[in-house]
């Protein structure tokens, strides 16, 4: 009897060494359920990733935009949200530039042996909303579920 109870014990020892005391697992922060919705010039925006970035973790929170604009976003499993605190936000749409010019690689370097350049890309947003310094758009996600709506310029 007494050593099933140490087992007992031990097991949930070595499960609060995994898990945080809110139940969030070891080296993980808390997260909470985020939905973005995008739309540019009033219209919404299929395709875009908006990530979430906060300096409470290295991981950021990302989702791409449906046909209707709205995202759901990830950071540890599929849908848990974004972490929870300030987060410094990015909206960005690329795409394939047909009329750019790829770059050329030099034959002579052996590490290109292999190399396919890619072909560049162009933005379809304002390039301001791709980099967390000039996007200019900040989200406080609070415990609980989190909408969020950015219609951008």
């Amino acid at each position: 009897m007494l050593g099933s109870k140490l087992q007992f014990y031990g097991l949930l020892f070595v499960a609060a060494a995994f898990l945080g005391c809110d139940g969030t697992p070891a080296g993980q922060r808390p997260t909470a359920p985020v939905e973005v919705t995008v739309t540019y010039q009033g219209n919404p925006v299929a395709g875009a990733t908006v990530t979430f970035i906060t300096s409470e973790d290295p991981k950021a929170a990302t989702g791409i935009t449906s046909s209707a604009g709205v995202a759901i976003l990830t950071t540890y499993k599929p849908q848990d949200g974004a972490v929870i605190g300030n987060n410094l936000v990015t909206i960005s749409k690329m795409e394939v530039d047909p009329k750019g010019e790829k770059p050329v690689a030099d034959p002579t370097q052996a590490d290109v042996v292999g190399y396919t350049p890619l072909s560049p890309l162009r933005s379809l947003l304002p390039k301001k909303y791709s980099m967390p310094g000039t996007s200019g758009i900040q989200a406080d996600v609070v415990k609980g579920k989190n909408t969020f709506k950015y219609d951008l310029e």
